[in-house]
């Protein structure tokens, strides 16, 4: 995250020549990077490939333009894994309280508008079992910086074989590999890299 808030007016950005200045800073899991950090909110450049099998649930909107390439992000809607294909040049509107996964393949880029949190408001990240879709864990958290807090708290999810083992059905949820692709006909699929 940028060290301070920007208070002052900051010079156009050419968001494609950014990305191509940054592209090697986008790393799996999350592959996020911070563009602006303003007062009120702050905006997100997200590289694809990701390597998520997390939901990420705040008391606050997120807004996403694609970029470059296809996405999907998974939303759990009245107990079901629905699944939005995000085409390049859509956006994507998600409401408070939604856990959501977005899947990334290589190439695609992505920008992401979201509320900073203010002090004390915690925020989610959830494991579904993707055998029987139980809710696996949930970690509530304040969370200060995403870029930094997401990949670590993944990280150290799934090196806990307590932790990452479905109660319900005994699924051991692993580190997923990079998306691969996504295919989506005749329904959608995200592919992981050597599947």
């Amino acid at each position: 995250m940028p060290a301070t808030v920007t208070d002052t007016v900051l010079s156009p950005i050419n968001i494609k020549q950014w990305v191509e200045d940054h592209i090697d800073e986008f790393k799996p899991p999350v592959s996020n990077k911070y563009l602006y950090l303003g007062k009120d909110f702050f905006v997100m450049v997200i590289g694809g490939p990701n390597a998520r099998n997390d939901f990420h649930k705040t008391d606050s909107e997120e807004y996403f333009y694609q970029l470059k390439g296809d996405i999907c992000v998974h939303t759990i809607e009245n107990g079901t894994i629905v699944d939005h294909v995000i085409r390049e040049g859509e956006t994507f509107f998600i409401p408070p309280n939604v856990p959501h996964a977005p899947q990334r393949p290589p190439g695609s880029i992505g920008i992401v508008v979201e509320r900073n949190r203010p002090d004390g408001e915690t925020e989610h990240q959830q494991f579904y079992c993707p055998s029987c879709h139980e809710l696996v864990w949930n970690e509530e958290f304040d969370c200060k910086d995403i870029v930094e807090h997401f990949s670590s708290s993944m990280e150290s999810f799934w090196a806990d074989d307590e932790r990452a083992t479905c109660s319900n059905c005994k699924t051991r949820i692993k580190k997923p590999a990079p998306v691969a692709r996504i295919e989506t006909e005749p329904d959608v699929r995200v592919i992981r890299e050597g599947e």
